[in-house]
């Protein structure tokens, strides 16, 4: 049954993310109030925080802030000025009143500054946004300190709302990439990470689910125009480093195979000097995305080819690293998953540049192409299945979020139709979010492998716990990862029949002069295959 819940706002006004935040969880509410407050201000100390408030005009105030006056079809107005205390923000008593009569379940605050409650009053919970990990990240502003202490991820919290700062329930967390060099794309991209939370904060105080995090972190104010400038110089010679890796440096990936020693619990590191490493011919640039087939004859991959910038699937024998043979060649193909289904092999590739999903029979020599149904219009990244009591788990990114979102789609069979799962998205953060592997079985416990995309594309594997799964419920936990000791990976890893061996790939960072070129022709290749 939906919340009866009251919106919160200053002047009718909404920004694009906080709308795409109720959107996200129509399904969950019906608004039925909307609490508009008229009074709301902030007093600001130009002399100390002029440059601040520049910085803020040119990266925070972007397109996903920008306020917009909103109605809420079927729900009642009701106009207040609310009462100050020194910097806070009180409800006078009539809202209290409104909120009872209007049989409110919930208030969701997108206005007011600091609001301090009447504790003597009855009034349903209150639920926020703040952007930080309060652990590490309380006060304000969102994503500048994390910035200038070179911090790769940013948190983003619902919580429910109290007297006391940071001490609210935490009902829903995620996580966005920090861009070292770009204040705006930082505050971008938590901002587009909010959306969904608000749904998933939503289902977890509907069933008492908190989230454990120790608000302890250090309470951050407002920068001063010194810690403006030094933000500012560090940006710059962030951005400068950037271009120069973009123009003359490029990963160079590798594959190999070597003895699994991991616990797959702890912070494994693979020892490299141990690798036995697949030969790379001549017309490829690197080998990429591994997977065993199911019987552990063969080795599939992508393979960068050096003209084209695009990828083909290869198969190697597993007895010898020599043989090798094209399997789909044309546009651009990566992540050669496969999956056994009543006694036959399919393989499906990642195809997302330019095609809907598929997925080729093995007796057929993979000719036979049979389109995901209910996902025709989605270009999806990584898709990865899962087969459990006769249900098909479909795990996979959509082709702009595939870094940061991780989305399940649910089946009866492989070739039924695909609905969403109702928690979706899955993962909210770049340290897990991208598949990086089939979902293992290790003695009765389900493991899914998340390339950790924090810092560096593919700089290393998170290892997560399913600890909770159905048609109607998700639920897994970080248990740990998987670093290579002179290296950067893996990117994803495969494991055979009877977990002797694993199979990943790495990179380290080469110095070429025809980086650029090879990133152009690569961009052109793949948006001139889109269909």
């Amino acid at each position: 049954m939906k919340k009866r819940v009251a919106v919160l706002l200053d002047d009718h006004r909404i920004s694009k993310w906080q709308l795409a935040a109720l959107e996200a969880a129509s399904e969950s509410v019906e608004i039925v109030l909307v609490l508009n407050c008229q009074n709301t201000k902030t007093k600001k100390n130009y002399s100390k925080h002029f440059l601040y408030y520049l910085l803020n005009i040119l990266s925070l105030k972007n397109h996903m802030t920008k306020k917009e006056e909103v109605s809420f079809s079927g729900a009642e107005v009701i106009n207040f000025s609310s009462n100050y205390e020194d910097n806070w923000q009180t409800f006078p008593s009539s809202i209290y009143k409104d909120l009872v009569s209007k049989k409110v379940d919930l208030i969701i605050k997108f206005g007011m500054s600091l609001l301090r409650l009447d504790e003597r009053k009855t009034i349903p919970p209150i639920i926020s946004y703040h952007h930080g990990d309060p652990s590490k990240y309380r006060g304000r502003p969102a994503g500048f300190y994390e910035i200038l202490n070179g911090e790769k991820l940013s948190g983003i919290i619902v919580q429910q709302l109290t007297n006391k700062l940071d001490a609210g329930v935490i009902y829903a967390f995620a996580q966005s990439k920090v861009v070292k060099y770009s204040y705006k794309k930082t505050a971008l991209n938590f901002y587009s990470n909010s959306a969904p939370l608000l749904n998933k904060a939503i289902f977890n105080l509907s069933n008492n689910i908190e989230i454990q995090i120790i608000a302890n972190g250090k309470s951050y104010r407002l920068p001063s125009n010194l810690q403006v400038m030094q933000f500012a110089l560090a940006t710059l010679v962030n951005a400068i480093s950037k271009l120069l890796y973009g123009l003359f440096f490029e990963k160079r990936w590798k594959v190999a195979v070597t003895k699994n020693s991991l616990s797959l619990q702890n912070q494994d590191v693979l020892t490299s000097s141990d690798f036995n490493v697949l030969p790379i011919t001549e017309n490829y640039n690197f080998y990429a995305d591994p997977f065993f087939s199911h019987d552990g004859t063969q080795i599939r991959l992508e393979a960068l080819d050096n003209k084209t910038g695009l990828g083909d699937i290869l198969t190697i024998e597993t007895s010898d690293f020599f043989k090798q043979k094209v399997l789909f060649k044309g546009a651009h193909y990566s992540y050669p998953y496969s999956f056994s289904y009543k006694g036959t092999e399919y393989l499906m590739p990642e195809v997302a540049s330019h095609s809907a999903q598929y997925f080729c029979s093995a007796n057929d020599k993979f000719e036979q192409k049979y389109y995901l149904r209910g996902l025709e219009y989605k270009r999806i990244v990584d898709a990865t299945f899962l087969l459990k009591n006769d249900e098909c788990y479909l795990f996979f990114g959509e082709d702009k979020t595939a870094h940061t979102l991780l989305h399940l789609w649910v089946s009866d069979s492989p070739f039924g139709i695909f609905k969403p799962h109702p928690m979706n998205p899955i993962a909210v953060s770049p340290s897990d979010a991208r598949m990086g592997g089939k979902i293992l079985n290790n003695a009765g416990n389900l493991l899914r492998f998340g390339q950790n995309n924090a810092g560096e594309y593919g700089e290393s594997l998170t290892v997560m716990k399913i600890t909770n799964l159905s048609r109607t419920s998700y639920e897994e936990l970080k248990i740990g990862s998987i670093t290579i000791d002179n290296f950067k990976g893996p990117h994803s890893i495969g494991f055979n029949s009877d977990m002797s061996l694993i199979l990943i790939d790495y990179y380290n960072n080469e110095f070429s002069v025809f980086a650029s070129v090879r990133r152009i022709k690569a961009k052109i290749g793949k948006n001139s295959s889109i269909e």
